[in-house]
C-alpha cells in the first residue's frame, strides 16, 4: 500500500465524517483497486446523500467495474442534487457514447463545458464526439418526438429518450427533469394498484405560480411521456395532444428500441 493510501486511509479510519475518502476513492480507482474504491465510495455514500461528489464518484467506480446502468443511475442523481455538476454531465456523455448516441453525449459535453468551459480534456471529448457523428449505427432514425419543445419521452429510470424542456429562465432543463419523472411514473402506478383502477392512462397537473399545465401519459408500461401546456390551454386539448404525441413515440419505440 502507498505511501498516500496508507495516509488517507488512517484519517478515514480515525475521523469516518471526513471527506477523505472522496480523494481516496478516486485515487483506488486510478490504479485499478475497484473493489475497494467501490466500498470507500459507497461507505462515503452513506454518510453523505446529499453530496453531489459522493455520487458522482460511485458513478465513476461503476463504469470502470462495467456496471453502466448503475453508473447511470448514480450520476443521474448527482445531476438532480447539483444540475451544474460537471462530472456527471461527463460520466452520462460517456454512457451516451458508449451507447452510441452521439446526440445526447453532445447535449451533455456541451453543458459540461458550459460549467468548466477551460476544461480541456472536455473540449477534447467533445472534438471526439463530433468527429463520431458519421459514423451512427441509425444515421437516419427521427426523434421519437421530432424534439419539440416542451414535451418529453423517459423511460422509468429517468433516461430520456427524446424531446426538449426549457425552464422560465430559458434554459435547457431536459436532463434534469427526466430524472423526476421516472418517480412520478412509480407513483402513478402504485396509487392505481392501490385503489385498484387499472392501468393508469394518464395524469393532468397545474402548475402553481405560473398556470401552466403539465400532462403526463405511458405510450409503454416502461415509459412515460410529458406534455407542457401553456396557461389558459383546456386541460381536454392537451390531453388529445399527449395521446397523439403517445401514439407516435409508441410507434418509434417499438421500431429502435
Amino acid at each position: 500500500m502507498s505511501d498516500d493510501i496508507q495516509r488517507m486511509t488512517t484519517e478515514l479510519a480515525r475521523n469516518p465524517r471526513s471527506l477523505i475518502f472522496l480523494t481516496l476513492g478516486e485515487v483506488l480507482r486510478q490504479r485499478g483497486q475497484l473493489t475497494a474504491a467501490l466500498a470507500v465510495a459507497e461507505a462515503g455514500l452513506l454518510r453523505y446523500p446529499s453530496l453531489p461528489d459522493a455520487h458522482d464518484l460511485v458513478g465513476r467506480v461503476r463504469s470502470d467495474r462495467g456496471e453502466g446502468d448503475e453508473a447511470f443511475d448514480a450520476w443521474t442523481v448527482a445531476l438532480r442534487l447539483n444540475p451544474a455538476h460537471a462530472g456527471a454531465l461527463r460520466g452520462l456523455a460517456f454512457l451516451a457514447f458508449r451507447e452510441g448516441d452521439l446526440e445526447r453525449a453532445e447535449r451533455h459535453l456541451r453543458a459540461a463545458l458550459s460549467v468548466t468551459p477551460d476544461d480541456p480534456s472536455l473540449r477534447n471529448a467533445l472534438q471526439k464526439v463530433i468527429q463520431h457523428g458519421g459514423q451512427r449505427t441509425l444515421p437516419d432514425r427521427p426523434s421519437p418526438l421530432r424534439d419539440r419543445e416542451q414535451s418529453l419521452l423517459v423511460d422509468g429510470r429517468g433516461r430520456l429518450f427524446g424531446g426538449r424542456l426549457r425552464g422560465v429562465d430559458g434554459g435547457d432543463v431536459s436532463e434534469v427533469v427526466a430524472a423526476e419523472i421516472a418517480g412520478v411514473m412509480r407513483e402513478a402506478g402504485r396509487v392505481t394498484r392501490i385503489l385498484a383502477l387499472g392501468a393508469w392512462r394518464g395524469l393532468s397537473m397545474e402548475c402553481g405560480g405560473s398556470g401552466a399545465l403539465a400532462h403526463f401519459a405511458p405510450p409503454t408500461d416502461s415509459t412515460v411521456l410529458l406534455v407542457m401546456g401553456e396557461p389558459g390551454t383546456p386541460v381536454g386539448r392537451l390531453a388529445l395532444e399527449a395521446e397523439a404525441s403517445a401514439a407516435s413515440a409508441r410507434r418509434w419505440l417499438e421500431r429502435y428500441q
